[in-house]
């Protein structure tokens, strides 16, 4: 057998140095980072690409440029029997659709869990639509009117609201995409349900008159002739037309003839009767 030998003498006045030869092998360098690439790569592969869901949130537009009136208005008018042909049969009230005083002026749970269900779709076709976005108005909030409660008179919430910055502001707001990178849509078209806790069922709302006169073109049952009362374009009777406006961050609603609501006009919202079975 062949070794290398070292003799090693001790000299008080030089230190000694030995070179001993290492043999390095540099085939698994850069190996940690071949694995991560790997890792992204697979993680990708499985779950796509990340893309930025960043949402901003939408104002309702000043009634003007001029004024600090942003404040938007909701009415829905409940039926509450009678005839088809009569307007008065619609009212603005939470006793039209079953709720009693008692219920409503002591919040009971069957009123506190009801609320209204505003779908944001991006076509009003029904058949290719898809819902983007769901705003919900609680009952707790909304404008008061007077009622008699045993013989007593008292204020109870009412299906009107007057939502804004401050006060009632839940369902003010639209948050929605803020970069148009992965869905490039800025027209939504809003549909209106209430869901009544007392029966657990989902009431449809159509639109209401665009303007203070009547419009044929845009309201309740009521204006509608007796042979279409429920057969008729669903689009131009279940939808309010939403545009955001990207650099304001605002948004407008306006009816089917492109008239601005929710400022002076209301934005009003009346129930569908189903056809008698």
């Amino acid at each position: 057998m062949s070794v290398n030998k070292f003799t090693i003498r001790q000299d008080a006045i030089v230190d000694k140095q030995i070179n001993i030869p290492v043999e390095l092998k540099w085939d698994y360098l850069g190996l940690d980072m071949a694995i991560d690439e790997y890792e992204t790569k697979a993680i990708e592969d499985v779950i796509g690409k990340g893309r930025d869901f960043e949402v901003s949130r939408f104002s309702h537009a000043p009634a003007t440029g001029t004024t600090d009136n942003t404040a938007v208005n909701y009415e829905f008018y409940f039926y509450s029997g009678g005839s088809l042909n009569d307007i008065n049969n619609w009212r603005i009230n939470y006793l039209s659709e079953g709720f009693t005083p008692q219920e409503v002026y002591y919040y009971n749970n069957n009123f506190a869990n009801s609320f209204f269900k505003l779908d944001f779709y991006d076509t009003p076709d029904e058949k290719q639509q898809k819902n983007y976005i769901t705003i919900i108005l609680p009952t707790q909030q909304g404008l008061f009117m007077e009622t008699q409660m045993q013989r007593t008179l008292v204020n109870i919430r009412k299906p009107q609201f007057v939502l804004d910055y401050v006060g009632d502001k839940e369902g003010f707001f639209i948050y929605w995409l803020k970069k148009k990178n992965f869905l490039d849509i800025n027209t939504f078209y809003m549909t209106a349900k209430f869901f009544n806790a007392k029966t657990g069922q989902f009431t449809k709302m159509m639109t209401g008159r665009g303007t203070s006169q009547i419009d044929s073109t845009n309201g309740p049952q009521v204006y509608l002739t007796q042979n279409n009362k429920y057969t008729f374009d669903n689009t131009q009777y279940f939808y309010y037309t939403v545009k955001l406006n990207y650099e304001a961050q605002t948004y407008q609603v306006l009816n089917t003839t492109g008239q601005r609501l929710g400022t002076n006009i209301p934005i009003k919202w009346y129930e569908y009767v189903n056809p008698p079975q």
